[in-house]
C-alpha cells in the first residue's frame, strides 16, 4: 500500500501533523466517521438514517442485512410500489431537527484542528457543521453542496478562503432529489464529477494540490478507486507530489482495492485501524504539540457573551426552527463583503442579554427578520426572536419615513400582507423572497447598496 502507518507510527504521525500545520492537507470524511447512539451501540450514520427511515415507510425488516444502508432501503421501497421521490423529502424531515452529537465525538475533535479550512464530506447531514460552528464560535462555517443538477463550486480558490467551509460532495439532504439515496444516484452523482465541464473547478483544483486525509469512508472498491483518480491530474501510478492516507477498519475487507493500491498506487497509504479513534489520538497529538491541555471544543456556556456589532453591519434575526437558512443567508452576504451579525444560538428566553442586544440592533444599518412559517406559529409567540423584533420596530419608530431599515426576508411561501402576527412596520416593508435562505444577486446588490448609503450618512469623524 506503498506505505502504511504501522511501518513507522512516529514518523508517520509527525509527518502528517507538520503537513496539517502547513496547510496542506484536506480532510474527506464519510459515515463510518459520523457515529451516532442507537441501541446502546454507536453506528455510521448513514445506517442510523435507514434504521428510521425503514420506520417511517412502515417497511419490515425481513430480508434486509443488518448493516444497513440507504439503497437496501430504497430497494425495498421501490419493489413494494413506493414513489422514490418520497425517499429525500423523508430523509430530510429525519435530519431537519438537528444531530446532538456527544461532547468528546470525534467530529469535535476534528473540527478543533483549526488548520483545517476546507472538509469534503460524502454525508448529507449537518453534523460537521455544528461541530465546527462549535468549536470556532469565532467563525462561520460555509456549506456547500453540489448536485449534477444544481453545479456549485467553491466561492474562490482554496488559498483565498477566509471562513471554514464543508463541501457535500454527494449532496445535502433537501426534499429535492439533489443527494445520494441510492446506487443510481451515486452513479449520477460520479458520471457528473467526471465530466470537467460539470466538475467544481475551485475544489477539485484544491483536491489535486493538496494531500487528503480520507476518513471512515466506507468506499466499496470501485468508489474508491474513482475518488482517488477523479482528485489528481495524473494516474495514480505516475509520480505526483501528494499522497493519500486512507484511515478505515473496512480496508481489511477490501482484499482487491489493496491489491490495486498496493501495485498502481504507491503514493496512498492505508490505516488499517478505527477512523474515530484515529480523529481523536490525532486531535490529541495535535493539541499537545501545541500546547493545548484542553482540546474539547464546545465552548463553555458560562463564558458566551454578546459579540458587539460592526456598526453598519446587517443584523439577521431568527427562529431557531430556521436557523440553517439564516447560517445561508448570512453566508452569501459575507461572499459579498458585507458585515453580518446574527446569533449562531438563537437565544432563548431567560438570556440576560437584552440591553446588549437593543444596542446592537441600534448599531445596525439594516434588521433583516427572516419571516416564514415557523415564526408566526402561535407557539412561537414568546420566542426570544420576538424582543429583537420589538426592539427593532422601537427604534424604526424614531426613523425617518423614507429610510429603509427593517428589510424582512421570506424563506417560504408566507404573505407578508396577511401575516397579522408581524408588526405593522414588518408589513408594510419591502420584503425580499428568498426560499431557504437562498438570496439572488440582485438582492445582494440592493442591501449593498442600502448599505452604502447607511455609511454616508453617519458623520465623520
Amino acid at each position: 500500500m506503498g506505505h502504511a502507518m504501522n511501518e513507522d507510527p512516529e514518523r508517520q504521525w509527525e509527518t502528517l501533523l507538520d503537513s496539517i500545520e502547513d496547510g496542506r492537507v484536506i480532510p474527506v470524511i464519510g459515515p463510518e466517521l459520523v457515529l451516532l447512539p442507537d441501541d446502546a451501540t454507536l453506528v455510521p450514520i448513514d445506517q442510523w438514517i435507514s434504521k428510521r427511515l425503514l420506520k417511517r415507510l412502515n417497511l419490515p425488516e425481513s430480508g434486509l442485512p443488518k448493516r444497513l444502508t440507504y439503497n437496501d432501503v430504497v430497494s425495498k421501497y421501490l419493489s413494494c410500489g413506493g414513489d422514490r421521490q418520497e425517499i429525500y423529502s423523508d430523509i430530510y424531515a429525519i435530519l431537519k431537527p438537528g444531530i446532538a452529537l456527544a461532547d468528546d465525538h470525534a467530529l469535535r475533535d476534528l473540527a478543533s484542528i483549526e488548520a483545517f479550512k476546507l472538509f469534503v464530506l460524502l454525508t448529507c447531514d449537518s453534523a460537521l457543521a455544528q461541530a465546527i460552528d462549535d468549536a470556532r464560535p469565532q467563525e462561520r462555517v460555509l456549506r456547500i453542496a453540489y448536485a449534477p443538477n444544481n453545479i456549485s463550486d467553491l466561492p474562490v480558490p482554496f488559498e483565498d478562503l477566509t471562513q471554514p467551509v464543508v463541501f457535500h460532495l454527494l449532496g445535502k439532504a433537501c426534499c429535492a432529489p439533489e443527494f445520494v439515496t441510492c446506487e443510481e444516484d451515486l452513479l449520477e452523482f460520479l458520471h457528473a464529477l467526471q465530466d470537467r465541464q460539470r466538475q467544481p473547478e475551485h475544489l477539485f483544483d484544491a483536491l489535486r494540490e493538496h494531500y487528503l486525509l480520507i476518513l471512515g469512508c466506507g468506499l466499496n472498491d470501485w468508489v474508491t478507486r474513482f475518488f482517488l483518480r477523479a482528485s489528481r491530474s495524473a494516474g495514480l501510478s505516475q509520480s505526483r507530489r501528494f499522497c493519500e492516507t486512507l484511515v478505515g477498519e473496512q480496508a481489511d475487507d477490501a482484499a482487491g482495492l489493496l491489491l490495486f493500491l498496493e501495485n498502481f498506487s504507491h503514493k496512498t497509504r492505508v490505516v488499517k485501524t478505527s477512523s474515530y479513534a484515529f480523529v481523536k489520538e490525532l486531535a490529541r497529538r495535535w493539541h499537545l504539540r501545541h500546547h493545548d491541555d484542553t482540546p474539547s471544543p464546545r465552548p463553555v456556556a458560562a463564558a458566551r457573551v454578546v459579540k458587539m456589532v460592526a456598526r453598519g453591519a446587517i443584523f439577521i434575526s431568527y427562529a431557531s426552527e430556521n436557523r440553517e437558512a439564516a447560517k445561508l443567508l448570512a453566508s452569501a452576504l459575507s461572499m459579498h463583503h458585507l458585515d453580518v451579525w446574527f446569533d449562531r444560538e438563537a437565544l432563548k428566553p431567560g438570556d440576560d442579554w437584552d440591553e446588549e442586544i437593543r444596542r446592537n440592533v441600534e448599531r445596525c444599518s439594516l434588521f433583516v427578520p427572516i419571516v416564514s412559517r415557523e415564526t408566526l406559529r402561535e407557539s412561537n409567540r414568546r420566542s426570544y426572536f420576538w424582543r429583537e423584533w420589538n426592539s427593532a420596530r422601537r427604534i424604526a419608530d424614531g426613523i425617518a419615513a423614507s429610510e429603509r431599515f427593517i428589510v424582512p426576508v421570506v424563506i417560504d411561501d408566507t404573505r407578508m400582507d396577511s401575516a397579522d402576527a408581524l408588526p405593522a412596520c414588518f408589513r408594510r416593508a419591502q420584503a425580499i423572497d428568498a426560499p431557504g435562505g437562498k438570496i439572488d444577486a440582485a438582492s445582494i446588490s440592493g442591501l449593498a447598496k442600502l448599505v452604502r448609503e447607511f455609511h454616508r450618512r453617519q458623520p465623520a469623524h
